[in-house]
């Protein structure tokens, strides 16, 4: 079985090694500023010129394009997805441009299983959910925004 945090590892060690920016997003990244919850997924913010060299860093590890590009008004997303047995994971990757472009750069460091994350600020981070808006991703900004203004969940 696949294991999400080993593989969230395994992913971020990777593209640290190929010097690609990356920055947690999604469900993931509330998990680790805001509290534990459940995700079946990795949610990864990466520079729009860097999807080829992501799926060639991360072909080794087993990830595959199986979906098409998904482009919707406010965001882009690619796709990648490993299987292993009957298990399966899917990594999607929101390209940063506009106003999300310099996210990297006002990224949290975090250190977890000797791996260094970079976790997109938590305004980035709303700006995303805000642009889906489901139940989870409402709830979501309620906890992020409690975070921002320094109370805890």
């Amino acid at each position: 079985m696949l294991d999400l945090y080993d593989e969230l590892r395994s992913v971020v060690t990777a593209l640290n090694a190929a010097g690609i920016p990356h920055a947690l997003v999604g469900g993931l990244a509330y998990s680790f500023l805001v509290e534990s919850r459940a995700t079946e997924d990795i949610d990864l913010l990466i520079p729009p010129g860097d999807w080829p060299r992501v799926k060639e860093t991360l072909a080794p590890l087993g990830y595959t394009l199986i979906a098409g590009d998904m482009d919707f008004a406010n965001i882009r997303i690619r796709r990648l997805t490993k299987i292993e047995g009957g298990d399966s994971l899917v990594l999607d990757f929101l390209l940063a441009d506009g106003e999300h472009r310099n996210a990297f750069t006002k990224a949290i460091r975090l250190r977890d299983g000797g791996v260094d994350f970079a976790v997109a600020p938590v305004e980035t981070i709303i700006a995303l959910k805000r642009g889906r808006m489901s139940a989870k991703d409402q709830s979501d900004i309620e906890g992020l925004e409690r975070l921002l203004r320094g109370k805890q969940p």
